[in-house]
């Protein structure tokens, strides 16, 4: 059996709104829910590029095991004008817990990989020139992590899988 084919189809940046972070403890079940605004981003992509519109909500189940359960949504705007809704679910996890704690605690340099973050992304759209975007399964993987600038939000890859 011939295993799936990635194709790079677009790398998100976010940057978020300045105090939006905030925390509810002891969800049911165990663990934290996160919750931070997006202000806005880029994207871009082979035959694509545009922003990301303020308004987007990041909401992370921070797991009593120390992952993170991704569930995030945003809209992006192309050039052309064409809006498309983007929901991520997915995870992360630490590959060394004490390097997560020292990156989010003191701003210590960190790289992707050091730590496991896939996310499953859906998309919507009307328009038909993306279409197939509605269509397809994908998953994003995230690059170096944001560094200790302020506002600055993850950097997403997303590829299609054949």
């Amino acid at each position: 059996m011939k295993p799936p084919e990635l194709e790079h189809v677009m790398t998100v940046t976010l940057t978020m709104v300045p105090g939006s972070l905030r925390r509810i403890e002891g969800v049911p079940g165990g663990g934290d829910r996160w919750s931070i605004n997006v202000a806005g981003g880029v994207f871009e992509g082979p035959g694509m590029r545009g922003k990301v519109l303020p308004g987007g909500i990041e909401n992370p189940h921070l797991r009593p095991d120390g992952s993170l359960m991704i569930n995030a949504r945003w809209l992006l705007e192309e050039e052309d004008g064409t809006v498309i809704y983007v929901r991520n679910r997915g995870i992360r996890r630490a590959y060394d817990p004490a390097r997560m704690t020292a990156w989010m605690t003191r701003s210590e340099p960190v790289t992707a990989d050091d730590f496991y973050f896939r996310v499953v992304p859906t998309f919507e759209t009307a328009s038909p020139r993306f279409h197939w975007l509605t269509e397809n399964i994908f998953v994003g993987r995230l690059e170096d992590p944001p560094h200790a600038e302020e506002n600055q939000g993850p950097t997403m890859s997303y590829f299609l899988v054949h």
